[in-house]
């Protein structure tokens, strides 16, 4: 389905609930946040979306329907953490200009075909401005001291283990391109602070590192079991899969010890291995393996998708390319096979973005960038190219402004995500030179953030899996611009070279 909506009240903030009838059940789509969307935008919507009492059939479908819903909780999110956002007036007028079937299988008329992977043209004038940036942003005292925070302007920095890895990145490439020592040594730094943070022997989770660590090094808290009011516990490195709901989840390790980010820890720190630009070779091998360890460990916890680790499927391509790096290509080997036969849908040629059969929509990491990668290095090149199309056709979009135009990072899509027009760019998406072009005059100027990229070209939060594009500069967009601008693939570039890990998919 695709809605073209609009809204008219930026202080309004309330839900959308898309539903159809089939078989005489209700199945219903939440667009979260909607009545805010201050300019018209298209909203594709899979069908295997929709959710009711029963798996629909979508052979039977008689009625559709479109209302709005009063949004009572987590109904809008600040630009900047910690800043106030308009109190909900729950009045306005929603537009509608389109509600229409759209075929977006292969070889239909409105879906983009990709040939083949397009380049884009170094810029090293951006690309020396970005490594600056960061590397102006390290911390420099305190128990933060030589980690970024995510996202510069927050008065309460987020450091999360993702972005680490990111800027250690950063700062090797750019060692390698320069020679200049302030990023060697920022890269031994970082990747030092990154050693004493794993957690210890004796933990559960033992070898893995937190998401994230706030200016004090504390780790963020477990979601289950919700005690409100009272304060939840943070985390502890023991944590495991949990009853809720009569089931076993992985809610406290997921928000723990995220598995994507310790792949890109294990990414990050191999790199710098190999460079041997580390001045303890063998504790940071050390370090690795037991890293490797973990998330080998964590294979096959979910027992209805065996040699998968989360139940989204960007938490496994992020587990694969760690293992990948670290030379671990029988485990990478396992964990690929099972991203296959769970995330790509043989109909749409596309990777989902999870398991479920409601996991449907589209997201620009797992099918347009790093999806797309995963398919390369494992010899699927016309799917690679067929998913990556299909990502072009949902999420090409504009600023609210209608002055850029690139990629948003989940469907609507809404508006323009740096980091993530500059993931597809490195994957090759189409005209990735151009909307890198576009990009680059929103590096920033002024004194304290210059050389930095924003998160998006504007502020944003709802739909169905509502995505928070924020405007705040950041290590996350200012790093993927570095690498897209420099022809860099952090991933290992098997979309741009073709080589690739040979699978047998039995």
């Amino acid at each position: 389905i695709r809605l073209a909506l609009r809204g008219s009240d930026v202080n309004s903030h309330d839900n959308v609930e898309v539903k159809l009838r089939a078989d005489d059940n209700l199945y219903a789509v939440v667009l979260k946040s909607m009545t805010d969307l201050p300019v018209w935008r298209p909203i594709y919507l899979d069908l295997q979306e929709f959710t009711g009492a029963n798996t629909i059939d979508l052979t039977n479908i008689t009625h559709f329907e479109i209302g709005i819903v009063r949004c009572t909780s987590d109904c809008e999110v600040p630009d900047v953490p910690g800043t106030s956002v308009s109190n909900d007036q729950h009045v306005g007028t929603l537009l509608i200009d389109e509600f229409a079937l759209v075929d977006l299988k292969p070889g239909a008329p409105h879906r983009i075909v990709e040939t083949g992977f397009e380049r884009v043209m170094q810029n090293r004038g951006v690309a020396e401005l970005a490594a600056t940036s960061i590397y102006t942003k390290i911390t420099p005292s305190g128990s933060a001291k030589d980690l970024v925070p995510a996202w510069f302007p927050e008065q309460n920095p987020n450091y999360n283990t993702y972005v680490q890895a990111e800027a250690l990145l950063v700062f090797i490439y750019e060692y390698e391109r320069t020679d200049n020592i302030i990023y060697r040594d920022a890269a031994r730094n970082l990747a030092r602070k990154l050693l004493s943070l794993q957690i210890p022997t004796g933990k559960t989770n033992a070898g893995a590192w937190y998401t994230s660590y706030d200016k004090n090094l504390e780790p963020p808290s477990q979601p289950l079991p919700n005690l409100a009011p009272d304060p939840q516990p943070l985390c502890d490195g023991n944590e495991i899969m949990i009853q809720h709901q009569e089931q076993l989840v992985a809610n406290n390790i997921d928000a723990c010890e995220w598995v994507g980010n310790v792949g890109w820890v294990l990414i990050a720190l191999e790199k710098l291995h190999r460079n041997g630009l580390y001045d303890d070779p063998a504790a940071l091998r050390d370090a690795i393996d037991k890293g490797v360890e973990w998330v080998i460990g964590q294979i096959g916890r979910e027992p209805a998708y065996p040699d998968l680790i989360s139940l989204g499927i960007e938490g496994n391509l992020s587990a694969y390319f760690g293992l990948l790096a670290s030379g671990e290509k029988q485990a990478a080997e396992r964990v690929g096979q099972a991203i296959f036969q769970f995330g790509w849908d043989p109909v749409q040629r596309r990777m989902r973005p999870g398991v479920r059969p409601a996991d449907a929509a589209t997201a620009m990491d797992v099918s347009g960038s790093w999806g797309t990668t995963f398919l390369c290095s494992i010899g699927m090149i016309e799917e690679a190219l067929d998913s990556q199309g299909y990502t072009a056709t949902v999420l090409r979009t504009r600023s609210f402004s209608e002055t850029v135009t690139g990629y948003g990072d989940i469907a609507g899509p809404f508006t323009v995500a740096i980091e993530f027009t500059a993931q597809a760019a490195v994957a090759g998406i189409q005209d990735a030179d151009s909307v890198m072009n576009e990009i680059y005059p929103l590096q920033m100027t002024d004194h304290q953030y210059a050389g930095a990229f924003p998160g998006a070209t504007d502020h944003w939060y709802g739909g169905s899996l509502p995505p928070w594009n924020t405007t705040m500069s950041g290590v996350s967009p200012t790093a993927w611009v570095y690498f897209a601008s420099s022809y860099i693939d952090p991933l290992g570039g098997a979309c741009q070279s073709k080589i690739h890990l040979p699978l047998l998919f039995r």
